[in-house]
């Protein structure tokens, strides 16, 4: 039987609503995403906040619809040259407080967590270059028909993936927020209904980080 991996508060990376993210205890190259209990998340009176009160196991569905949007992706390319422009998924390890998703961590070149979108953003140090590598990451989703139903500033990550010899390019990372996870999945129904709501998704991307989106050429500016 295998072991308990153990995350300290140390290792705490983050920590939103539903989940907090730790750095692997012993490979910095990974982050483990653990579900919070539902006895620690605050309340809240919005819509989510109600459907995760009256229906818990909703809470679990956006995991299923993030691990197979992963799956739907990386099925159909196979091809070693194939560039995903979401985070690395490597199944469920058993930690000290819950079951953690094992996931790929996007580093800065001296070993650092990298920066968001977001971040960036507010700090206003978003250079031509960042969005150049942003930009390539939105071109990449929308060729591969990605559905992402979360792409707020927080979910994309500036830096470089382990390629197995070390970092890899520096890149843009959508490490969150992948997956048909509405309701009724709409974005699902084809490849016209999920650009669309792409288009809607990157023109709130826009006016959360004072960008702007060209629809016509799908690509973010100043």
């Amino acid at each position: 039987m295998t072991s308990a991996l153990n995350l300290s508060p140390t290792n705490l990376v983050a920590s939103g609503v539903q989940r907090a993210v730790y750095f692997h205890p012993t490979d910095r190259t990974k982050l483990i995403k653990v579900l919070k209990p539902s006895t620690k998340m605050p309340r809240r009176n919005n819509f989510n906040g109600i459907v995760d009160r009256w229906f818990p196991s909703t809470r679990l569905r956006q995991i299923r619809k993030e691990y197979s949007e992963y799956l739907r992706i990386m099925l159909g390319h196979p091809e070693p040259e194939f560039r995903a422009p979401m985070s690395h998924m490597f199944g469920f390890v058993s930690t000290n407080i819950g079951l953690g998703c094992l996931t790929e961590s996007v580093l800065n070149a001296d070993g650092t967590l990298g920066q968001t979108l977001g971040a960036k953003a507010k700090a206003q140090t978003l250079s031509d270059h960042d969005i150049d590598l942003l930009n390539d990451t939105i071109a990449r989703i929308f060729a591969n028909d990605i559905r992402a139903s979360d792409m707020n500033p927080n979910n994309f990550v500036f830096g470089h993936r382990d390629n197995g010899d070390g970092p890899g390019q520096e890149e843009c990372v959508l490490v969150d927020g992948f997956g048909d996870i509405h309701a009724i999945p709409v974005r699902s129904m084809g490849k016209w209904s999920n650009r669309i709501g792409l288009n809607d998704s990157c023109e709130r991307l826009a006016r959360n980080t004072k960008l702007t989106w060209h629809k016509n050429t799908l690509q973010f500016s100043r």
